[in-house]
């Protein structure tokens, strides 16, 4: 299972560093792939963080209560970790390399449940923050 949550994260690289791939430099094909893993992890996360202040009944966690600079502080911070993961220790470079060797049964289904875990991802995020309005009475301005 560990497994194949690894390649699933690692698969979320490969389809954001491919992405218009050929028209953009290998710096910048890093970048997209680093930016956009950590943005669907990020959302993920964030919407499991907005169930359990639900569940708890307590408006405490979220980023929302935070200074500004602190939000962009950890946003910067969460996209330091996936490069350090990613890049520095070549995880997913390694990966983007051998992601070509592998069955194409095997890269098709890891594409498809990537791209089902990234649709989830977004829509956790959106139902989580309408019921977090509902449940805390919170009113847009």
């Amino acid at each position: 299972m560990i497994r194949f949550l690894k390649e699933l994260y690692l698969t979320g690289y490969v389809f954001f560093y491919r992405a218009s791939g050929r028209s953009w430099s290998h710096q910048y094909n890093v970048a997209k792939g680093v930016a956009g893993v950590s943005l669907f992890v990020f959302l993920a996360f964030t919407g499991i963080e907005v169930w359990i202040e639900i569940l708890m009944g307590k408006q405490s966690l979220t980023l929302l209560y935070f200074a500004r600079w602190y939000r962009y502080a950890s946003i910067f911070a969460w996209l330091l970790a996936n490069y350090y993961i990613l890049v520095s220790r070549g995880y997913g470079v390694r990966f983007e390399k051998d992601f070509d060797n592998l069955k194409k049964s095997t890269q098709t289904f890891l594409q498809v449940i990537c791209c089902l875990v990234q649709v989830a991802s977004v829509a956790l995020f959106i139902f989580s923050g309408l019921a977090y309005r509902h449940v805390f009475h919170v009113v847009a301005k």
